[in-house]
């Protein structure tokens, strides 16, 4: 997207090329941001750390707040199936009194809360509360099925009692009382015993420094679960995971006060909008025709590690998940167009509705493996523009989405009167010419690159070329 460098700009156009870099000169302290960019105020911006140590989090909150983010959401850290040492035994719970395993101990975690608190930033921690182990690589010992019942086990918790007979998640009817893959030990949520063991669970993450927490398989327990178990942790914030791309698959989750979800829906928008041939006008407005959660209950994202390791063919989402919500995804070549996933990635960061969430990648990945960084200086320039869009930012209440471009391949809007977003994602040039706007006359400075555009004493835009393949963020500075 902003992989360019500005050589000189014509009356007629602007000369690019690609996989360059900025000179140092002109570059801005934070990478991705140009000099004459402000600070923001606020920030509203989730980082998924995927299944990374909380010693390795620790290390990173100084940078993370310094580029904008305001929650970490955190990988499993209760106790979990030792058998198996990759990510997926993390979502293996076997004793929710404990916090220790490969991402580190009680203490290690408190550390990493602290550090997060003195610099600003809220812990968000992954709970598996709808199951615990896999079946088929469960440690020797630990439970016993005959026919369709847990007949015996030894996890510290619960009994046989506490757990579903085994029958195969099919349909919407069984996904709250079968179990997931046919293997995964479901527990009865809706019972008093086992939502104890998860209010006792959400309290002791509280007093260890969590301020919220991601409900993994939410679809798959039923709806009070959530304001019950919540009751005891107020004021923490929620969201849950809910794999559909219809907005009505998440019926009456959709009515739990304390509860936000991924916006599912909309990242099946954007894959469509931005493959070769989609139409990005999809994208104007899309919670009001059925392809987007309403912004106050939307996680908004692009990628996240179910979707990043199911393209790895890593125990990720299905492969007809990747088809639906791989964003740049090639299912055919298995090949990832990471110029559409930034380009979504600016669409997400630039438009009011929804809470931003940036996925990046096991950071025990070999370095040539590790895509999905949180210092991307695309993702950092969107989130500094995120940032300044914020409600009360500059002493203005909200900046709204003002469509001013709606073409199958270029999408234009204001945010307010003061910042402006171009995508572009066809092949050539796309060339604005006396755009009629409401935008503040003045000077505008792209946040990444600091190119400079002119907003005339009508509001309008006399002339700007936007690069292909390209997404430019405008914010007034003068």
């Amino acid at each position: 997207m902003y992989d360019l460098i500005w050589l000189k700009r014509s009356t007629a156009c602007w000369l690019i090329i690609w996989g360059l870099l900025f000179p140092a000169a002109v570059l801005a302290q934070v990478p991705g941001i140009a000099p004459d960019i402000p600070e923001a105020e606020n920030r509203n911006v989730i980082v998924q750390l995927f299944n990374w140590r909380f010693n390795d989090i620790r290390e990173v909150i100084p940078r993370l707040r310094q580029l904008g983010y305001s929650h970490v959401h955190v990988s499993p850290p209760q106790k979990s199936n030792e058998r198996v040492w990759q990510w997926w035994g993390r979502y293996q719970p076997v004793d929710f009194s404990k916090i220790e395993g490969p991402l580190g101990s009680e203490a290690e975690f408190r550390e990493m809360t602290a550090a997060a608190a003195a610099h600003g930033i809220k812990i968000i921690v992954d709970t598996v509360l709808n199951h615990t182990v896999d079946l088929k690589e469960a440690p020797p010992g630990l439970v016993e099925v005959v026919g369709n019942k847990v007949v015996a086990d030894n996890f510290p918790q619960f009994r046989p009692e506490d757990f579903h007979d085994r029958c195969n998640v099919t349909d919407d009817a069984t996904a709250e009382r079968c179990w997931l893959s046919n293997d995964l030990l479901d527990l009865k949520t809706e019972s008093p015993h086992v939502r104890q063991v998860a209010k006792d669970y959400l309290k002791k993450l509280a007093v260890l420094g969590a301020a919220g927490f991601r409900f993994d398989a939410a679809k798959h327990i039923e709806t009070d679960f959530f304001s019950d178990v919540l009751s005891v942790v107020p004021g923490e914030y929620a969201f849950g995971e809910l794999v559909t791309a219809r907005v009505d698959g998440f019926g009456t989750h959709l009515n739990v006060p304390d509860m936000d979800y991924y916006d599912f829906p909309l990242v099946a928008t954007m894959r469509e909008a931005f493959r070769l041939g989609g139409d990005l006008r999809i994208l104007k407005d899309p919670a009001d025709h059925g392809r987007a959660l309403p912004g106050p209950k939307a996680i908004t994202f692009v990628r996240n590690h179910d979707i990043d390791r199911g393209q790895a063919n890593d125990h990720g989402i299905d492969p007809g998940g990747r088809d639906t919500f791989g964003v740049g995804w090639d299912e055919q070549h298995h090949t990832l167009d990471r110029i559409d996933v930034s380009l979504a990635y600016a669409y997400m960061l630039g438009r009011e509705d929804g809470f931003p969430y940036v996925f990046v990648d096991m950071n025990t990945l070999p370095a040539a493996e590790q895509d999905d960084k949180f210092d991307d200086p695309i993702i950092v320039a969107g989130i500094r523009f995120h940032n300044l869009c914020l409600a009360d930012t500059g002493g203005v209440a909200r900046r709204p989405d003002i469509w001013r471009i709606e073409m199958p391949n270029v999408l234009a809007w204001q945010r307010g009167t003061d910042r402006f977003v171009v995508i572009n994602k066809a092949a050539e040039s796309f060339e604005i010419r006396d755009l009629h706007t409401s935008l503040q006359p003045g000077k505008y400075e792209e946040v990444r690159t600091g190119w400079p555009m002119s907003v005339e004493l009508d509001g309008s835009i006399h002339s700007w070329s936007v690069p292909p393949r390209t997404a430019v963020m405008f914010v007034r500075v003068g």
